[in-house]
């Protein structure tokens, strides 16, 4: 016999179906009796299609989205690294698309829970359309879903591109300086080698070779391989290896970077807060936070500088909060990207060393140009014409840039067009049209050879061709004159 409860605000209804299979399905009934009714109906209905006056709900009809969350889960979630995509997804889609059958979750669907959102980042929804995909492909294997994915018609969310964040050349000193003595060698590590958080982590003595200054990266937290699932030996940076052999002093167990009792560090170590910290007695900051000691005057303002005063209410002395540049830790595997590339690094051997299957990966995200780099390259076109004096004249008398030479001989052109003269504020420079010399600018359309068998571009288009060259050797010759 069917039965009501409620659960988390909804009521459900639990009944046999047609196949004599247990089934709990929520409802929208608001009241215990309305959700009573609805168990009736579903027991008449389950009824009919054991006497077969109904036909039985096929599979794809019987599993539901959640079902498929659960299988996922058992064949291929629980090999990540990371169960976080599974709290996540139960967060937003158990309760909402869970207990529906596949055949009524919809790409309209879909896109509502998405849009109900409004907490999530467009990256983060744009991960959980990414995973009803996935389930979606997940039932076509099984044969329990035929069509198209419903979830690729769902649109992804544009995600903003923030400004890259990374330590630049003589900041990376500073930030090892001001971090603890704990923490220097592992940060070392990461900005030598651009080893992510899960590889250091994991890495073992064993992974360790200072006489041949190797290090073997093969695991990653609990797992045997690494994010790429290849194991791959990198070098020593002789600056790396005082920073190595501390840490492989003072570890009291098989890791490089254990805890105090030589276990391993959990998965969820707070990286980020020890870095911030060390930005903010860096002075790798973009503002500070002046704000009264005392508890009561809450008085607090943003400035640029760390420089203290009083309160200008209590007069109480003031503290200087830093704001750290929001710098994560795997923004250091950026640092060493963005350095070797800017220290001349062939491209192919920075991809080597931070371990991308595409360069592309390694030029266009890890590899970053600031306003420096831009003008350095802007800096490299040159136009200046090539002087045609001798050395010694050219040291005797340093020549105006072309730029210098342009700005003062310039022409006003407010009357040039058709009829209209050039007014001359100077010795114009020389303008080539074809291989007549130099001349002035006409009002003839040249075109190049092969329209009237001409050579060069002396000849000219229109009825009086011959008028028009007669014309232009004319006013080259008067032009010459003038300016002779």
């Amino acid at each position: 016999m069917a039965s009501v409860y409620r659960k988390n605000g909804k009521w459900y209804v639990r009944f046999k179906d047609g196949t004599g299979r247990w089934r709990d399905t929520s409802t929208k009934a608001e009241l215990k009796t309305e959700a009573k009714e609805l168990a009736k109906e579903l027991e008449r209905k389950a009824e009919r299609q054991r006497r077969g006056l109904e036909p039985l709900p096929t599979e794809e009809q019987s599993v539901t989205f959640g079902q498929l969350m659960d299988w996922w889960w058992q064949d291929f979630g629980r090999r990540l690294r990371s169960d976080t995509i599974r709290s996540f997804a139960d967060k937003h889609f158990r309760n909402t698309l869970g207990p529906l059958p596949l055949k009524s979750v919809t790409t309209a669907k879909i896109e509502s829970v998405l849009r109900k959102c409004e907490d999530l980042s467009p990256e983060s929804l744009n991960h959980l359309r990414a995973f009803a995909h996935r389930l979606f492909a997940l039932a076509e294997r099984r044969g329990l879903w035929a069509g198209s994915n419903p979830a690729s018609a769902v649109p992804r969310f544009k995600v903003a591109k923030r400004l890259p964040e990374y330590l630049r050349q003589e900041e990376v000193p500073r930030v090892l300086a001001a971090l603890g003595a704990r923490w220097r060698p592992i940060f070392a590590t990461a900005i030598y080698t651009g080893l992510r958080r899960g590889e250091l982590l994991a890495l073992r003595k064993a992974d360790v070779d200072l006489d041949a200054g190797t290090i073997a990266v093969c695991r990653s937290h609990g797992s045997e391989t690494t994010k790429g699932g290849h194991a791959d030996l990198l070098p020593i940076a002789d600056e790396l290896r005082p920073y190595v052999k501390t840490a492989l002093d003072s570890s009291p167990s098989e890791l490089v970077f254990p805890r105090s009792d030589g276990r391993q560090q959990p998965k969820d170590l707070d990286l980020r807060s020890v870095l911030r910290r060390a930005l903010g007695r860096a002075g790798i900051v973009t503002a500070y936070v002046h704000k009264c000691r005392r508890r009561d005057c809450g008085y607090e303002k943003r400035e640029a500088s760390s420089e203290v005063g009083r309160c200008p209410r209590c007069q109480m002395k003031l503290w200087a909060i830093p704001i750290p540049r929001p710098i994560r830790f795997h923004d250091t595997r950026h640092t060493t990207g963005t350095l070797l590339l800017k220290a001349g690094v062939p491209l192919a051997t920075v991809q080597r060393i931070l371990r991308h299957s595409d360069p592309a990966t390694t030029s266009e995200i890890y590899g970053h140009l600031d306003l420096d780099d831009m003008r350095a390259g802007v800096n490299r076109l040159s136009f200046q014409p090539v002087p045609n004096t001798p050395p010694a004249t050219n040291r005797a008398k340093k020549q105006p840039s072309f730029a210098a030479s342009l700005l003062l001989n310039s022409c006003d052109t407010e009357n040039e067009g058709p009829g209209g003269a050039i007014k001359h504020g100077g010795t114009p420079g020389p303008l080539m049209v074809g291989a007549t010399g130099f001349e002035p600018a006409t009002t003839c359309t040249p075109i190049r050879f092969g329209a009237f068998g001409g050579a060069g571009t002396g000849w000219y288009r229109g009825a009086s061709a011959r008028h028009h060259c007669d014309r232009r050797s004319s006013r080259s010759i008067e032009w010459n004159r003038c300016h002779a």
